[in-house]
C-alpha cells in the first residue's frame, strides 16, 4: 500500500481574515477583503478579541440607517 506525501505549510506570514459576517467592511480584516486576496488565507472568528476592528451588527447598521432616515425626514420638513 502506497501512502501519500505529507505536506507541511508555514501558516506564520498567512494573512489572517475574520469570518465573522458583520457589517464592518472598513476592517482590513473583514471575510469581504479575503475575496480579493490571491493565495492562501487563514479564516478565524475574530469577534470580541484584540485583532477585531470593530464589530458592527445587522441590528445596529439597521438601526442606524433608520435613525439617519428619520433626521433626514425632519431636516425635511416630512413627517
Amino acid at each position: 500500500m502506497e501512502r501519500e506525501p505529507l505536506i507541511m505549510v508555514d501558516t506564520s506570514n498567512m494573512p489572517e481574515f475574520c469570518e465573522c459576517h458583520c457589517c464592518n467592511t472598513e476592517c482590513r480584516k473583514h471575510i469581504s477583503k479575503s475575496v480579493d486576496y490571491a493565495g492562501t488565507c487563514q479564516l478565524s472568528l475574530m469577534r470580541n478579541t484584540d485583532k477585531c476592528e470593530g464589530y458592527i451588527s445587522r441590528r445596529q447598521q439597521n438601526k442606524r440607517e433608520v435613525e439617519q432616515v428619520k433626521k433626514e425626514m425632519r431636516e425635511a420638513g416630512i413627517e
